[in-house]
């Protein structure tokens, strides 16, 4: 959490709270009060001291996700995934495979595994970017390729292991916007999950 990324959540959260009320989804509601809440109560203390209240947020982060509290919270697939819960057992190799499809890689600067979820979803977002692309070039064939590699990513990875995560998050935190966040990133795994399926039948149909 740097001052940049700060002043995005302060910015965003109006755009997250309209697309929590065009949807049914608790997760999704409940994710924005807490952000709202979080801007709102933040606010003040990030104008007033930011070096201090980023220090917060950082020693907060480090608490929840650096091994370091009483409740760590691991962000990687194998270890919700495999049996004996630990890095680079078999859901990392599916993973490793599953980008070399497209010839993905994460960023160098970037050292933990593949399967961190800030991998994964970026993951997403590049079939995205390529579904796309796809349909502005009317090229059907490839966007319903896309879209059915992002639902077989869905099913078989996010949405196997992410909702074990942010339950693990909501009990180890008391923080306001990790709290927030775990709702946030629940809520729209499952309405993503949905869209996507929605997305195939329609591509699929020729109803689009």
């Amino acid at each position: 959490m740097d001052d940049q990324f700060v002043k995005i959540i302060i910015d965003i959260q109006p755009t997250l709270s309209g697309l929590a009320e065009s949807v049914e989804n608790g997760d999704m509601k409940k994710g924005t009060d807490l952000l709202q809440e979080f801007v709102t109560k933040s606010k003040s203390k990030y104008d007033t001291d930011k070096e201090e209240f980023l220090t917060y947020l950082a020693a907060t982060y480090a608490t929840l996700f650096l091994n370091v509290g009483p409740k760590p919270v691991f962000l990687v697939e194998s270890v919700y995934r495999s049996e004996g819960h630990i890095l680079y057992a078999k859901p990392y190799f599916e993973i490793t495979d599953a980008y070399a499809l497209l010839g993905f890689e994460k960023s160098k600067s970037f050292s933990e595994p593949e399967d961190h979820i800030a991998v994964e979803l970026e993951f997403m977002a590049r079939l995205c970017e390529l579904t796309a692309q796809s349909l502005s070039e009317d090229n059907l064939s490839y966007a319903t390729k896309y879209v059915n590699l992002q639902r077989e990513f869905l099913k078989d990875h996010l949405t196997k292991w992410v909702p074990t995560l942010t339950d693990k998050l909501k009990e180890a935190s008391d923080n306001l916007f990790y709290t927030a966040l775990a709702h946030l990133t629940r809520g729209f795994i499952a309405q993503d999950d949905q869209f996507v399926d929605h997305a195939y039948d329609e591509l699929t149909s020729g109803k689009h």
